[in-house]
């Protein structure tokens, strides 16, 4: 029996021995197979951080490099910058300059400014003095004016150049014995001047110009024999020159004077400043 007990317990034990054994080996297998998975792991990311640093470190070098070499270079004007220059020029036209004529020390009519004059005019013209000194009585009424005018231009020489018009109307009458005589004109006529202040003072405006006109003229005899009666009618284109000034009393009202020929040849009247 002892040796039957024997037997069996060294059966026991070797059996228990067997299988100790067996169990720990895969046991360390396994962890060694872990570790060395998790250094592999571990290693080669490791390995590839590395190997991606280096090229960011050739970037900033790549990039810093441009960055000085545009400081060195002249700045070249933009578009916008040239656009603007060029349409400020286009604004702002360079004004045309008369040799020996200074600006105007006090400009008193501008481009946009109306003025407005109504005048008597003095003198006879249009050939009538030889017919109305041929003895008998005469008489010329004042040339009655209503003009007009406008400055429209502006940058030709220190002035400004105004357009108008120019509405009258003139009689001249003659009589001898029974035998009498009329002449009436309407003169309508087109005119440019030329407005420069010779003067320091802005109420005065001095200005000179041209007229171009169509004079309308009628003429008319009574006499006791009816065969010496006539009339007519007919037109005349009238060239004519003038040189005047106005003289401002208050913001817009003022006197003014002509000298020249279109009409009559002196003009004298009232003024009116828009």
């Amino acid at each position: 029996m002892r040796k039957t007990l024997t037997l069996l317990l060294l059966t026991t034990g070797l059996a228990t021995t067997t299988a100790l054994a067996q169990s720990k080996t895969p046991t360390k297998t396994t962890t060694k197979s872990t570790t060395t998975s998790s250094k592999a792991t571990a290693t080669k990311p490791a390995t590839t951080t590395s190997s991606t640093a280096k090229p960011t470190t050739r970037t900033s070098s790549t990039t810093a490099r441009p960055a000085s070499k545009p400081a060195t270079q002249p700045a070249t004007p933009s578009p916008a910058t040239t656009e603007s220059s060029t349409s400020s020029n286009s604004t702002n036209p360079v004004k045309l300059e008369i040799p020996g004529v200074e600006p105007q020390k006090a400009p008193s009519f501008n481009k946009g400014s109306v003025a407005v004059n109504l005048g008597l005019g003095l003198g006879i013209g249009y050939g009538y003095t030889n017919a109305l000194n041929f003895g008998g009585s005469s008489k010329s009424s004042p040339a009655l004016s209503l003009s007009v005018e406008k400055g429209l231009v502006d940058g030709i020489g220190p002035g400004v150049i105004s357009v108008g018009g120019l509405l009258g109307y003139k009689s001249y009458s003659y009589e001898w014995s029974s035998y009498k005589t009329k002449w009436t004109n309407i003169y309508v006529a087109a005119r440019g001047a030329y407005h420069y202040n010779f003067t320091a003072n802005p109420k005065f405006d001095t200005y000179a110009g041209l007229s171009l006109a169509a004079r309308i003229e009628n003429y008319s005899t009574d006499y006791d024999d009816d065969a010496l009666k006539d009339s007519y009618g007919g037109a005349d284109l009238e060239v004519g020159i003038f040189a005047g000034g106005r003289y401002l009393l208050t913001d817009k009202v003022g006197v003014f004077t002509e000298l020249g020929y279109d009409m009559s040849y002196m003009k004298l009247g009232v003024t009116a400043k828009f």
